[in-house]
């Protein structure tokens, strides 16, 4: 196997561990968002106070289980990186890692806003907690990414001068 095709190989592995990391923390948080929705107790006695503490468990949960998909979705944007184009253009390598989570987190900061009921607030503001911590976390992983990426374009770039000579 020649160089070009070793890093090329290297590359490949590289993006997959990425994507592997990228999808465990997304994995993470929606264990701990879960588990931060989860740890609430009805506010009242009575029936209509079980209904409305029933209801907010439903709630949150189809929400968690929709972050769980916006995670899942994000975390496969990754793989763009396979392109060559995008992986030399460091916006669009960006793009591919934190791209898709920061809209993902544009969806419940709007939905916030607009919100007026107290009781879809609160829900909707745990959300966007941990939906602004995947953006972060993936902003560091790309980072981690490049300085990856530019080591292994290095060795490509000096095996080929070697063999020019």
């Amino acid at each position: 196997m020649n160089n070009a095709a070793q890093v090329t190989l290297n590359m490949h592995r590289t993006i997959l561990k990425y994507w592997i990391i990228d999808l465990l923390i997304g994995l993470v948080l929606y264990a701990a968002y879960t588990i931060t929705i989860m740890n609430k107790t009805a506010s009242g006695n009575g029936f209509f106070a079980n209904v409305l503490y029933f209801l907010d468990i439903v709630l949150n949960l189809g929400y968690s289980l929709l972050y769980l998909i916006a995670v899942a979705i994000c975390s496969f944007t990754v793989f763009l990186n396979f392109f060559s184009k995008i992986r030399h253009h460091s916006i669009l390598s960006w793009l591919s890692f934190s791209g898709a989570p920061v809209l993902v987190v544009a969806m419940p900061i709007i939905s916030l806003w607009i919100s007026t009921y107290d009781f879809s607030k609160n829900v909707m503001t745990e959300l966007l907690i941990f939906s602004i911590l995947y953006p972060c976390i993936t902003t560091i992983l790309y980072l981690q990414f490049r300085k990856k990426y530019k080591t292994l374009n290095g060795l490509a770039s000096t095996d080929a001068l070697d063999v020019e000579h």
